[in-house]
């Protein structure tokens, strides 16, 4: 044999030698982590086969990071919906309640101080105050927030431990075909007992 074909011969062989240990101990390293991780106890992985879903990840599904603002440029908002959605935009979930009942109690038909309401009392812990502000917007019908209200109540339904009203609301989602349609999809297979 010449020595350069010895040559490749000797590179391939030990680059075949060097993937073959990298694929082991990937393997490796995937079965030690679910076994501390604990499989079955994130947020994205199916309830156990015998339907019973844990406290710990109730509060998992529940779980949300809220929705992004984005102004109506067409309505001025009333002032005390500006402030509260000034605290909302830092974080400040506590100190946006006040403004946004204020301005609901000045514009009853306020959809979107409704619906961020219901996210700011969501985020607080208030999930049965939070529930009645979205399902408020649902009941307003077809407005922008509708998709939405109905992700969000059923995050407040998974909190509550409501998990046919849960699935009912994501169902409504997935049949709304918007954007968030596939959010929906993953978490009803995740609510769904000995899926």
């Amino acid at each position: 044999m010449k020595p350069a074909t010895r040559f490749w011969i000797g590179i391939y062989s030990f680059t075949a030698f060097i993937l073959c240990v990298a694929v082991g101990v990937f393997a490796w390293l995937a079965s030690e982590s679910r076994k501390e991780a604990g499989e079955g106890r994130t947020a994205n992985a199916r309830p156990s086969i015998t339907g019973h879903i844990s406290e710990e990840r109730y509060e998992l599904l529940a779980r949300f990071v809220p929705p992004s603002y984005q102004a109506s440029p067409a309505v001025a908002e009333p002032r005390d919906f500006q402030q509260a959605i000034q605290h909302y935009l830092k974080g400040d979930d506590a100190g946006a309640v006040p403004g946004l009942r204020a301005a609901i109690q000045a514009h009853p038909d306020s959809v979107e101080a409704r619906f961020y309401l219901g996210i700011c009392l969501l985020l607080t812990n208030d999930r049965t105050g939070g529930g009645e502000q979205l399902r408020s917007v649902v009941g307003a019908g077809d407005t922008p927030y509708l998709e939405r209200a109905h992700f969000y109540l059923a995050k407040a339904l998974i909190g509550q431990r409501d998990i046919q009203g849960a699935s009912q609301q994501l169902k409504n989602v997935v049949a709304m075909h918007g954007e968030l349609e596939k959010q929906a999809q993953v978490l009803l297979s995740q609510i769904k007992p000995g899926s």
